[in-house]
């Protein structure tokens, strides 16, 4: 796994353990973002991304500008 991707995706894990423990979606995109990092993969998380930015845009905008950043780094590194 390229070093900003893994460093992306454990920014926002760090981000959603923080402020997801009361929060079902958030702790399913947490446990996602543990999966990509521990499997490698990275496509299944790229749509979760998508729509988590979309839904949690304007409740969680620091996690928003986390998530934009991962899929930022996926899409530089053509996923």
């Amino acid at each position: 796994m390229n070093d900003k991707l893994k460093q992306a995706l454990e920014a926002l894990h760090t981000e959603l353990r923080r402020i997801g423990p009361d929060n079902p979606d958030l702790q399913s995109l947490q446990q996602k973002t543990v999966q990509a990092l521990e499997t490698g993969e990275h496509l299944p998380i790229v749509e979760d991304l998508r729509s988590a930015a979309k839904s949690f845009e304007v409740r969680y905008p620091d996690l928003t500008a986390l998530i934009n950043n991962a899929l930022n780094t996926l899409s530089a590194l053509g996923i």
